[in-house]
């Protein structure tokens, strides 16, 4: 492992997230564009919880794998997310997309990289973030 990571395994994050009218397609089906904003919206409110309010972070890499159709009656999803890696200045993410009758609907992985606005430039997770990232006391 380098030097700059840490395995992690930590914070875990759950909640749900509503369906718009607007999220779906012609076909009535979740856009597959849509599953981004969800997966964000997801992310931003574990942030919020883990960070204590710091929501300061770039995406730098997302995967994303869909597994299931989503139509407007499977709403609102569960969000599962897991820290699974903090690195010097990056959050590792594995996030999941479920319906209510707990159907995979997509899976992803995204690699965030903590943010100072003011030098518009990445900056180090602090020690307390890393505590509060990896689950450590």
């Amino acid at each position: 492992m380098a030097d700059d990571e840490q395995a992690a395994a930590g914070f875990a994050w759950s909640g749900e997230v509503a369906l718009r009218w607007r999220d779906l397609d012609a076909f009535g089906h979740l856009y597959h564009g849509e599953y981004l904003v969800l997966l964000d919206e997801a992310r931003m409110a574990m942030f919020e919880v883990v960070l204590q309010g710091a929501r300061d972070f770039v995406v730098a890499r997302l995967e994303l794998d869909y597994r299931a159709q989503v139509v407007v009656d499977d709403g609102p999803l569960v969000a599962d997310l897991l820290v699974e890696r903090v690195g010097r200045t990056s959050v590792t993410v594995r996030e999941t997309l479920s319906t209510r009758a707990g159907r995979v609907a997509v899976e992803s992985r995204c690699v965030v990289v903590l943010w100072d606005l003011a030098a518009g430039a990445s900056r180090k997770v602090t020690d307390g973030e890393r505590r509060a990232l990896t689950g450590a006391r």
